[in-house]
């Protein structure tokens, strides 16, 4: 999980920045920012136990396929929810009707039962849609409400475990690609001034 500690934040290209029209107040300011992100990555680099540039960039591929992995988890829990919920609600919907079906099944002639269902025509087109949704999902026997009201609430209480996982694998994600992201311009910056040494030699 992550540390419990403020975010490292990126470097900030002080060069780019005085190009676009940046003052003298943000070059201070972002040289201070600048060294407080090279300490924090630095630490974090060493938190996680990192020994090489290529170890952290295997942390980062695996901690992106973790959070992919567990966000098709929340995704497959959202879908299963909202099926249980739409189930539910076509249960309650059809359970509804019930005095209307009875009352039908009561008529004695073709007749009176086609000027039944006429004058309660609302309730059968409820009824009809549900048997409908009932069949295509391949339902025979309809579970209670009161059951998949207890399943509604076990998913519910899964899909919050999941998210908050998710949000912790994302945060861990942002904070290596931050922490890779600081180490690579700290290196090329450690590369440059090499350079520039060699040329004043």
């Amino acid at each position: 999980c992550i540390r419990d500690r403020d975010g490292v934040q990126r470097l900030v290209d002080i060069e780019k920045k005085l190009a676009e029209g940046k003052g003298r107040g943000y070059e201070r300011w972002a040289t201070m920012h600048n060294l407080k992100q090279m300490a924090a990555t630095l630490n974090v680099y060493q938190e996680y136990g990192f020994t090489s540039p290529e170890q952290l960039e295997a942390a980062v591929d695996t901690a992106y396929q973790e959070m992919r992995q567990t966000s098709g988890e929340l995704k497959a829990l959202e879908t299963k929810l909202q099926g249980k919920k739409k189930l539910q609600r076509q249960v309650l919907a059809y359970a509804q009707t019930k005095a209307a079906r009875d009352g039908l099944r009561a008529q004695k002639s073709e007749k009176a039962r086609a000027a039944y269902r006429q004058a309660h025509e609302s309730d059968f087109i409820i009824a009809d849609a549900a048997a409908r949704y009932f069949r295509e999902h391949g339902i025979t026997k309809l579970p209670t409400y009161k059951s998949l009201q207890a399943e509604i609430e076990q998913l519910t209480a899964e899909k919050n475990a999941h998210y908050n996982e998710y949000r912790e694998k994302k945060a861990r994600v942002k904070e290596l690609h931050t922490v890779k992201s600081n180490l690579s311009q700290i290196l090329q910056g450690e590369k440059d001034r090499e350079k520039k040494h060699e040329h004043e030699r």
